[in-house]
C-alpha cells in the first residue's frame, strides 16, 4: 500500500481553484513548500476571465503579512455611505484585487513545480483508506495523500432561531465621457435606490476619473434577477452620468446562512476551504480577509507538520450574525435603516473593525446601544425563545452574576433584582408546573383535577408538618432541595445521580447559606416556632470561617475528582456571588442555573416549542404565584420566612415528580442501549 501511494498518489489535490486554495497555492509557493511535491488541481474552469472582484481593509503592515501587496491593484484611503459620512480610514486602506489577477498570479507560482490539471467537476465523496484519499473523476481515479476542498457549501435545514438568505449582485464597470469619480474614496454602501422589501444598496469602487464599478448588492432571500438589476443600475448611473460604455460585467451569489454547514469528516488530511470551512461571515458575505489568513494558518500547519483545528469563532460575533440575518430575513425593511444609523454615529474605522470581529465587548456594547434598541432586543428574545433557552452551560448564571455585581458597584442592583423575579415567576415556576405533562400524559379534564387534588394535598400535608415542627420541616427541606439541585445539575452535565449528585447538592446550598451567614440568620429568625436550627446563630466568625473553607475544599475537590469544569465554574461564580445578598444570589443559581436546566429537559422529552410549554404551565404557575403574594402579604414583616415555606410546600411533590420524571428518562436510555 505505502509502495502504491509513493508512485500513483498526488501529495496534495485541490479541489476547486477559487480565492481560498488560490491563496494557499501562493502562500505555500512562497515558503518552498510545493517543491519535489505532485500536486493535482481539479478545476473544471479554465479561469481566465475577471470573474470576481475581492476586496478588503487592511494596514500596509497586514497586507505584507498575508503576501497580496502584488496582487493588489487599487486602494482607497477614504470610504463613503452615501447621504450618511465620510472618513478616512488609515492606517487601514480599502483594497481591490482583480479576480483574474489572483488565478494569473497562481498559476504562475505553480508553473515551475509538478502541478496537473483536471478539468473535472468533482462532486462525489472520496474513497478513504489509511494512506491516501481516491477521488473518482469523470474519465479516471486520482489518489492523494492531503486534500483541500474549495466546492461550494450546502447548509442543514435552517432551525426556527436560523436564517439562510442570499447576498447576490450584478456589478458593471463603466467607463464616462466626462470625470464623474472620486478616484480616493469607495463607495461602500448607497442606499438612495428602491429596496423592494429587501435591503439593497449600490457599491461604487471608482478606479480613476472616469472609471468605476458600479455594483448592485442585495441582502435577501429572494435572489436579485438579471433584468432587475439592470433596470436599477441603468437608473442609479443615469443620475450622474448619461453618457458611459460598459467595459465587464460580473455576477454572484454568496449564501448568508446561520444555519449549521453540512460537512463530510474523512479525517485530518481532509481539508475544507473557504466558505466551505465556514469562514465566510454571514451576516456580511466578506470571507477574503478570512481566506487570506487562513491560508497563512494552513501554511504553517504544512511546515510544521502539525495539523491544528482551527480556532472557532467568538460565540458572541456567531449570535450578533444570527440577530442581523433574522432581521434582513424576516424584517427586510429595517435593513437600510440599520445599516444608515450604524455608520451615522460609529466611525467607519470601529464598524470595520466590528465586522472583522476585533472588537471588545465593551465597544460592541457601545455600537448596539445606539441602533434600534427595541428592534434588537425583541428579535433577541424571540431568537432565545425559539432556541429554547439553549445557552451555553453556566454561560447564563456565571455572566449575570458579574454583571449583578457592577450593577450593585454603580446602585442599579433593581434591575437584577427585576430581571430575577421576572425570571422565577416565569420560567422558575413553570418549570415546576409541568408536573402533570413530566411523567404521564394526562387525556381528560378528570384526571386533571384528580392530579391536582393530589398535588395541592401532598402541599398541604407539608405545610402542617411545618405547624407541626419547623425544626423538622426545615431539615428535610434542605436535603430534599439539595437531592433535587443535584439531580438536576448531574442529569444536565451527564455524569451519574446519586450520593455524589446529593453531596453537590449540600455544597451548592452549604456556599448560599454559609457565605451569606449573615442574610441566613435573618431568614431563620423570620421562621415562627424554630426551637434548635435557630441556634445556629450563636456560631462564632472563626467557626462560619472553618464551614466555609471547608464546604469550598470539598466542592473543588468534587471538581478534581469528577474533572468538570462545570462543577468547578458554578463553585466560582457562587462564591463570587457571597458579595451580593442571599436571595439575589439564591435567585441566579435557582432561575439561571436550575431552572434553566430543568426547562431544557422538559422541552428535550416533551417536544414542545418554549412558548407552547409555557402556555401548558400557565394555569398552573399563575396559581403558584398568587398563592406566593397572598402569604407574603400576611406574612408582612415575617416576608422572607414565610416565602421559604410556601416555597417548600409548593416543591415538595415537584421534587418527586422530576425524581420520576428523570428515572423514566434514564430507563429508557438503558432500554435503547
Amino acid at each position: 500500500m505505502a509502495q502504491e501511494k509513493l508512485e500513483d498518489a498526488y501529495d496534495y489535490a485541490f479541489i476547486g481553484l477559487g480565492a481560498a486554495n488560490c491563496l494557499l497555492l501562493l502562500s505555500l509557493n512562497r515558503n518552498e513548500l510545493l517543491a519535489g511535491k505532485k500536486v493535482a488541481i481539479i478545476e473544471p474552469s479554465s479561469k481566465t476571465k475577471n470573474d470576481r472582484t475581492f476586496c478588503f481593509w487592511a494596514s500596509e503592515k497586514e497586507v505584507l503579512k498575508l503576501g497580496l501587496k502584488d496582487l493588489i491593484s487599487k486602494s482607497w484611503d477614504n470610504v463613503e455611505i452615501t447621504g450618511i459620512t465620510k472618513q478616512n480610514i488609515q492606517p487601514l486602506q480599502y483594497h481591490h484585487i482583480k479576480g483574474i489577477d489572483l488565478y494569473n498570479a497562481s498559476k504562475l507560482a505553480i508553473k515551475t513545480h509538478d502541478v496537473t490539471f483536471f478539468s473535472n467537476t468533482f462532486q462525489d465523496s472520496p474513497i478513504v483508506t489509511s494512506e491516501f484519499f481516491k477521488l473518482e473523476l469523470e474519465t479516471q481515479t486520482i489518489k492523494a495523500a492531503q486534500v483541500f476542498d474549495s466546492r461550494p457549501p450546502s447548509f442543514q435545514k435552517p432551525l426556527k432561531y436560523q436564517s439562510h438568505i442570499y447576498q447576490s449582485f450584478v456589478g458593471w464597470k463603466i467607463n464616462t465621457r466626462e470625470q464623474k469619480f472620486d478616484p480616493k474614496t469607495v463607495v461602500m454602501m448607497d442606499f438612495n435606490i428602491p429596496q423592494n422589501e429587501f435591503t439593497q444598496f449600490v457599491y461604487v469602487l471608482p478606479f480613476d476619473e472616469n472609471t468605476a464599478l458600479i455594483e448592485l448588492t442585495r441582502f435577501g432571500a429572494n435572489i436579485l434577477e438579471k433584468d432587475e438589476a439592470n433596470t436599477i443600475l441603468s437608473a442609479f448611473i443615469k443620475k450622474s452620468a448619461e453618457d458611459y460604455d460598459v467595459l465587464e460585467y460580473e455576477h454572484g451569489v454568496i449564501p448568508m446562512s446561520s444555519a449549521k454547514l453540512k460537512t463530510d469528516k474523512y479525517g485530518k488530511n481532509w481539508i475544507n476551504m473557504g466558505s466551505r470551512a465556514d469562514i465566510l461571515k454571514a451576516s456580511t458575505g466578506y470571507a477574503f480577509h478570512s481566506m487570506a489568513n487562513d491560508a497563512l494558518f494552513q501554511m504553517e500547519s504544512i511546515k510544521n507538520g502539525d495539523k491544528k483545528a482551527r480556532s472557532s469563532r467568538k460565540s458572541r460575533f456567531q449570535f450578533y450574525d444570527r440577530l442581523l440575518l433574522k432581521i434582513l430575513d424576516e424584517k427586510p425593511q429595517f435593513g437600510k435603516n440599520i445599516f444608515e444609523i450604524l455608520f451615522a454615529k460609529t466611525p467607519i474605522k470601529k464598524v470595520l473593525s466590528f465586522l472583522n470581529e476585533e472588537t471588545s465587548p465593551i465597544e460592541e456594547i457601545s455600537i448596539f446601544s445606539k441602533l434600534p434598541k427595541n428592534l434588537f432586543i425583541q428579535t433577541a428574545l424571540e431568537n432565545l425563545f425559539s432556541m429554547g433557552f439553549k445557552f451555553p452551560k453556566l454561560s447564563l448564571p456565571f455572566g449575570f452574576t458579574f454583571l449583578t455585581i457592577l450593577l450593585s458597584y454603580f446602585n442599579f442592583e433593581f434591575l437584577s433584582w427585576f430581571v430575577l423575579i421576572t425570571g422565577f415567576f416565569s420560567v422558575g415556576l413553570a418549570h415546576g408546573a409541568l408536573d402533570h405533562l413530566s411523567t404521564k400524559k394526562i387525556y381528560n379534564r378528570k384526571q386533571l383535577l384528580a392530579f391536582s387534588a393530589k398535588y395541592v394535598a401532598k402541599s398541604i400535608l407539608f405545610g402542617l408538618l411545618w405547624l407541626l415542627s419547623s425544626d423538622t420541616a426545615l431539615v428535610l427541606f434542605i436535603f430534599y432541595s439539595a437531592w433535587h439541585f443535584g439531580e438536576a445539575d448531574f442529569t444536565e452535565w451527564k455524569y451519574k445521580v446519586g450520593i455524589t449528585s446529593f453531596l453537590w447538592g449540600m455544597a451548592v446550598l452549604t456556599i448560599l447559606l454559609f457565605f451569606h451567614f449573615n442574610d441566613f440568620i435573618l431568614i431563620l429568625k423570620q421562621i415562627p416556632n424554630l426551637k434548635y436550627i435557630i441556634r445556629i446563630e450563636s456560631i462564632d466568625a472563626q467557626s462560619v470561617l472553618k464551614i466555609q473553607i471547608f464546604t469550598l475544599s470539598s466542592a473543588l475537590l468534587l471538581a478534581l475528582i469528577k474533572k468538570s469544569k462545570f462543577i468547578f465554574l458554578t463553585i466560582v461564580y457562587l462564591t463570587f456571588s457571597s458579595m451580593l445578598p442571599l436571595l439575589l444570589s439564591f435567585g441566579i443559581y435557582f432561575v439561571g442555573q436550575h431552572s434553566m436546566n430543568g426547562w431544557r429537559h422538559l422541552s428535550k422529552e416533551l417536544k414542545e416549542t418554549p412558548a407552547k410549554m409555557w402556555l401548558n404551565a400557565l394555569p398552573f404557575s399563575a396559581g403558584g404565584a398568587l398563592i406566593i403574594i397572598y402569604f407574603l402579604l400576611i406574612a408582612k414583616t415575617q416576608y422572607l420566612g414565610f416565602f421559604f415555606i410556601i416555597l417548600s410546600c409548593l416543591s415538595i411533590p415537584h421534587v418527586f415528580y422530576m425524581n420520576r420524571f428523570y428515572r423514566k428518562q434514564k430507563s429508557q436510555i438503558l432500554g435503547k442501549n
